[in-house]
């Protein structure tokens, strides 16, 4: 059945090449090159993250790989009606796959969890045989302690709803609504676990194809993060961190009562548990690595600015953790840096300490400033592409789909990954690069075309929203989208 039904078309950042690498430097395990890389993604979907993260790395390799023909087909045509050459999709079954060449990075969201051992099986001779001497991969899973409140919860949905009628869609629909009757008649299982009432009703608002996949998967099987790790490092891989960036810093990801489990933070698998157990994980972003490296990479990693306000507040509040607290008088010099093109940890941190500010605190508000994802690991060194025709095309593809769409991704190579914006951003962006002679005649006459109203009502409107876009071009500009 799962074959013949689509997953959804999303993308997800934390696929992002630049911070797996950024994350396993800094645990000090060797990593690809920024730029010239092949990347291989298992269960790829529709092709959503890896056609972005393509346009965004133009001189990388992307392959995509999926058993449902549907998804392949899709992101098969979008590729081309893009024109992005630098990305291959292949319709396949993970146990019968051929050779792929060597990979820096294989990454799956979902799958380990979700298929027969012989898939995982599979993946692990894949892993071994493609992944590059210093390559990473990233699995994503529903994981332990988390899932056991819920597992009850997905096994009733199951054996009430599967099979009811040849719709697998209203099937789902009619598993929701037992699970609501249930809630309402008080079932002893939800009173002994409150929080079933949200979960249930958060998992109504997810899309229904979503809740197909993951809670008709005839192998789902969530995993404790001790069981992961031993399966990776029976393919010779070490754990290297995990997405958040912030997970990876026990002091920030446990709150203060539980730091003295801290002193066991070089124990990996006891402190991975435990970090666990007290945040409750029902998933898991993990990153693995094929080798320590020699020499420190991570202070030559490259850090950007990748959002338009740049304007932080004094303390950052990030999930199930204490709030940080950022010091403007290291952290704004910092921020000055890179708007003055020093990308490179060290580059930042020469710049810094030539204004007689200690290594050590530049150092620490670097780190909290990843950390809160006011910077992000970025490719550098984008000089010889930035202005390619190619790249260009590219993005006024990207901003013709986001025109109908009420959110959108588009790539950009500064950043390596993507950025979400609105049909209204998309609107002024096309203005400013294809009809930069009047960008607001345009704007209004295309409301006008579109049924916002007669050119005459609608001019001054569109003149008002350009006039505020203004102020976001010099974004736009570093992002190199325009």
């Amino acid at each position: 059945m799962l074959d013949r039904i689509s997953y959804t078309d999303t993308f997800f950042n934390e696929l992002n090449p630049h911070a797996i690498r950024c994350i396993a430097a800094m645990r000090g395990f060797d990593i690809p090159d920024s730029h010239s890389f092949t990347y291989c993604e298992l269960g790829c979907g529709t092709g959503h993250s890896l056609i972005v993260f393509a346009a965004a790395n133009p001189q990388a390799q992307f392959i995509g790989i999926d058993f449902n023909e549907e998804h392949i087909a899709h992101a098969k045509q979008r590729a081309e009606s893009l024109g992005i050459l630098n990305c291959t999709f292949l319709n396949a079954d993970i146990t019968t796959l051929q050779e792929l060449p060597s990979c820096d990075y294989i990454v799956m969201h979902g799958l380990y969890t979700w298929v027969h051992q012989s898939v995982r099986d599979a993946i692990h001779h894949i892993i071994e045989r493609s992944l590059s001497h210093n390559g990473l991969v990233l699995v994503s899973y529903n994981a332990y302690p988390g899932w056991h409140l819920y597992e009850p919860l997905r096994m009733m949905f199951r054996e009430y709803s599967m099979g009811l009628s040849e719709d697998p869609f209203a099937n789902a629909e009619q598993g929701l609504g037992f699970l609501r009757w249930m809630l309402d008649q008080h079932a002893e299982y939800m009173n002994a676990i409150p929080s079933s009432a949200s979960f249930i009703e958060e998992l109504t608002k997810h899309d229904r194809r979503y809740i197909i996949h993951e809670y008709y998967a005839d192998h789902w099987t969530p995993l404790w993060f001790k069981d992961m790790d031993e399966h990776m490092s029976r393919s010779g891989l070490s754990f290297a961190g995990q997405i958040p960036m912030f997970l990876n810093n026990g002091s920030i990801a446990l709150s203060e009562e539980f730091h003295e489990i801290l002193s066991i933070e070089g124990d990996i698998k006891r402190f991975e548990t435990f970090k666990d157990l007290i945040r409750n994980t029902m998933f898991r972003w993990d990153i693995y690595a094929m080798k320590s490296s020699e020499q420190s990479t991570f202070e030559s990693m490259h850090i950007g600015i990748v959002q338009t306000n740049i304007d932080f507040s004094e303390q950052v509040q990030l999930p199930n953790c204490k709030p940080i607290a950022l010091d403007m008088e290291f952290h704004a010099p910092i921020m000055k840096a890179m708007m003055n093109q020093a990308s490179t940890l060290n580059e930042i941190i020469e710049y810094c300490t030539a204004l007689d500010l200690t290594r050590p605190h530049v150092e620490s508000a670097i780190h909290n400033l990843l950390m809160t994802e006011q910077i992000k690991p970025i490719p550098g060194n984008i000089s010889a592409i930035e202005s390619t025709t190619q790249f260009k095309q590219y993005v006024l593809g990207f901003l013709e789909e986001a025109l109908i769409a009420e959110e959108h991704v588009i790539p950009s190579i500064f950043s390596g990954s993507g950025i979400y914006i609105n049909k209204d951003t998309a609107l002024m962006l096309l203005a400013c690069i294809k009809h930069a002679d009047d960008p607001i005649q345009w704007i209004a006459e295309w409301m006008e075309v579109h049924g916002y109203g007669d050119y005459s009502d609608v001019y001054d409107k569109a003149k008002r929203a350009y006039q505020e876009f203004e102020q976001t071009i010099p974004f736009w500009q570093r992002m190199q989208i325009m």
